[in-house]
């Protein structure tokens, strides 16, 4: 499921409760998993303040974790067929900030291109 099926795929309609509970699942897991992430830098982080500095950079190069870029996109797109605008351009912006060649992404802009168009941003 992508942002292409917005407006075709609608999660709405009894007939798609199935459908909807997969995607809400979905974006928890996303989440739970972003938190995760984010909490063990912070831990890594504040550990490496204790260690020395070259120790420290040696250990972030080797176990650093990384969240794909296509995480936060994929996060979009499904609060985008759940017509949650906010949250789907928040994560659309983390996309943006965080992938260099983001325009070579249609899925990409085709979803950023409905939330602006849904908040009337066009410019």
């Amino acid at each position: 499921m992508h942002s292409r099926q917005f407006g075709f795929l609608k999660l709405n309609a009894p007939e798609q409760t199935k459908r909807k509970a997969l995607v809400v699942r979905a974006i928890k897991y996303l989440e739970r998993m972003l938190v995760q992430a984010q909490s063990e830098k912070q831990r890594r982080k504040a550990d490496s303040t204790k260690l020395n500095s070259e120790e420290s950079k040696d250990d972030e190069e080797d176990n650093g974790i990384s969240i794909d870029p296509k995480t936060y996109c994929k996060l979009g797109h499904f609060h985008l067929l759940l017509e949650d605008y906010t949250k789907a351009m928040s994560a659309y912006q983390k996309f943006y900030s965080l992938k260099g060649d983001y325009w070579k992404d249609a899925s990409f802009l085709y979803g950023q291109g409905l939330v602006y168009f849904h908040f009337n941003a066009f410019q």
